[in-house]
């Protein structure tokens, strides 16, 4: 995650305003001032080296976020007259320019933490496992278009999942050996969409917040935003009242536009992501799925989301949604 709940909510206690402009770009606004930003996020620490390098590469200015940095890295971010963040998962700190505005984040001193090791995200896999519960019996070359990555990796990667018993190949295309292991496979893979999170809250219910800032977003292109979480639960497997709106878009947007208020996580009734998870998105010249009005993710997005939504009844919920996939890939199986 680029920009991280926890980063949001620290922000917006320190009175800075985050609007998404891209997956990578960010509009501060603070007492008046603005500032466009690019993201630059590494999951390990970086060194004045590095912020060298990256300060040749980028012209404009940037926002930096760490898991940890040394004075001579914070030294040399402010050099550039950059901004610097440092989100240990567990406290926020840091420097940002609005502007020429500097606005300081501080948090109380805890015990230092050594930042988890993290690698590249097999965004390809996770995607090629998408496809393959939505089109069963798909060729190497259909899945390479429907997931968006070369057929040598598709074959690469089907190879692996062959191996964990997943998936296997017949005569009329490849298949996931069991519906089940394959959904309960993908949830424990997947590490979330990434990107830029932000929490908003309203008055409204959690579907019409979720409509008004579908007609907010969407205005100029539909295809820009859809609905996942507890709303899109409700539309296809009805259980509980939704608690929480949950939106992706291609772009962010301002939400006091829509009558929204920032809000922290726990308060928080709308989360609007501008994620970094290229699968997410249907693939190109496919409709997103529309009900009553709602664009919605695919229900394998639908259901990571209600997985983690607030309230006692979500694990129900989400065993509805799972049964809807369930039955969803078996039909698609036996029409083909």
């Amino acid at each position: 995650m680029l920009i991280s709940a926890s980063v949001w909510q620290a922000l917006t206690e320190a009175g800075v305003t985050l609007v998404p402009r891209g997956v990578d770009r960010v509009e501060l606004s603070y007492a008046g001032a603005r500032a466009l930003l690019t993201v630059v996020s590494s999951p390990t620490p970086l060194s004045p080296s590095n912020i060298a390098s990256l300060t040749s590469r980028y012209p404009e200015r940037c926002l930096i976020v760490v898991p940890a940095a040394s004075p001579a890295v914070r030294q040399a971010v402010d050099e550039a007259d950059w901004s610097w963040l440092v989100d240990t998962g567990q406290q926020v700190t840091g420097t940002v320019r609005v502007n020429g505005v500097k606005v300081v984040l501080r948090s109380p001193p805890q015990a230092a933490t050594r930042p988890a090791k993290r690698g590249p995200v097999p965004w390809g896999t996770l995607t090629l496992v998408r496809r393959m519960l939505q089109r069963p019996y798909a060729s190497q070359r259909e899945l390479a278009a429907l997931a968006g990555v070369s057929q040598p990796r598709v074959s690469q990667a089907l190879n692996v999942l062959a191996d964990q018993e997943l998936v296997r190949r017949t005569p009329n295309g490849w298949v996931v050996r069991d519906i089940d292991e394959a959904i309960r496979w993908w949830l424990e893979s997947y590490p979330g969409p990434g990107g830029i999170s932000t929490r908003w809250y309203g008055m409204a219910s959690a579907v019409e917040q979720a409509r008004t800032v579908v007609a907010l977003v969407g205005a100029t292109d539909p295809t820009a935003v859809v609905v996942s979480g507890d709303v899109g639960a409700d539309v296809i497997a009805p259980w509980r009242a939704p608690i929480r709106a949950v939106l992706y878009g291609r772009t962010g947007a301002n939400l006091e536009d829509a009558g929204l208020v920032p809000a922290g996580g726990d308060e928080a009734t709308l989360e609007f992501n501008v994620p970094r998870d290229p699968g997410l998105w249907q693939p190109s010249g496919s409709a997103t799925p529309v009900t009553n009005s709602l664009p919605l993710a695919d229900p394998l997005q639908i259901l990571w989301d209600v997985r983690r939504s607030p309230g006692p009844d979500s694990e129900e919920a989400a065993h509805r949604v799972w049964d809807v996939l369930r039955r969803r890939h078996r039909d698609r199986r036996d029409v083909a």
